[in-house]
This record gives C-alpha cells, structure tokens and sequence, in this order.
C-alpha cells in the first residue's frame, strides 16, 4: 500500500471576540463551536493493513518526532471501524497526559471527505466510546455552551473554535477562533 500523505487541513486564519454578542452572530450565521485544545495539532493517518505503521503529522505537514504511544494506536484501532486503505483523522494531542481530542475527518478508507461539509464529516467520528486517551470534541450551538467553555479554569482549553457547518471541504475561511480572555 502506497505511503500517506499529508492533507492541507483547515486553519483558522480570523478572531472574533469572547464576547456573548461576538458568540451569537456567528451561531445564527449557522456555524457550530469546539473547544480549542491547546496541544499539538495531529494528523493521524491510520491503515486497515496492520503492517503499515500510523504517522502523526504535525500542523506543517511533517512527522512528529514523538512517535504515538501504543496506547494510542490501540485505541485508535479499536473505536474506527478500518477496512481498507487509510483513514485520516484531525485532532489535538496533549502528548504529556496521551491524549487525542479528535475534531474532524479527512478521509474515511481511502474515500476523501473534502466533498462532504462539517457537520457530515463530524457525523463519521466515533462518539459512542469510552476512552482514558481519546476524546471525540462535541459540537457547541448554544450561547450558553460556549460562554460555559469560556470560563473553564483548565489551561488546556485555549477557547473555541467556530466551523461553519455547510461549507464544504476544508477551507480556511470556514473556521475562526475565539481565546478566552487572560486573567492577570
């Protein structure tokens, strides 16, 4: 099997404010919030052949040094369903503590997603599970919901993410972020 490649995930080049009102326009707009992990971006590239090894690229599209730690792989292996070829998944990786946060889906056995908008791709992500190293990041559509991850105290919750929910493929224009506010 061919060896696979990085694939140019979306960005979030624009900011708005943590603000209630910054919140609620671009939920009516019709976009959904995740909290924004404050890791190590990670594309993970897993084959159905279990002799080909996962990689872990990094958010310049080049390995991590860090290989993933076996826990990982066996639990990766075990909540997605891998029948043929590669799937690539898009997460967040606290390496210290083992653990993915996964986000988004970029190819499901070898079948490329950028055909599908988010909310269908987020629908392909395994939720249904129980895990001490992964983590599926549910989607937030409430006010509420986001000013809540706000004003959570743990350092690895950077703030959120906002995604526009029908916008297909894996555009930098369909995502901004949202820093909760420093406290000096």
């Amino acid at each position: 099997m061919a060896r696979s490649y990085f694939l140019r995930p979306m960005h979030p080049k624009t900011e708005i404010s943590p603000t209630r009102s910054s919140i609620e326009k671009v939920l009516k707009a019709g976009w959904v919030g995740q909290m924004k992990i404050h890791g190590h971006r990670a594309q993970i590239h897993l084959s159905a052949d279990s002799l080909e090894e996962p990689i872990a690229y990094n958010r310049q599209g080049k390995p991590h040094k860090k290989l993933l730690p076996l826990e990982i792989i066996k639990e990766l292996k075990r909540v997605f369903d891998l029948e043929n070829g590669w799937t690539v998944i898009d997460a967040e990786w606290i390496k210290d503590e083992n653990k993915l946060y996964l986000f988004d889906m970029m190819k499901l056995n070898s079948q490329p997603l950028d055909r599908l908008n988010y909310e269908e791709r987020w629908k392909l992500l395994p939720r249904a599970y129980l895990s001490p190293h992964l983590q599926t990041l549910p989607l937030l559509t409430t006010v509420e919901k986001c000013m809540e991850v706000l004003s959570r105290p743990e350092d690895y919750i950077e703030g959120l993410v906002f995604k526009s929910i029908n916008t297909r493929g894996f555009k930098d224009t369909s995502i901004v972020r949202c820093r909760k506010n420093k406290t000096t």
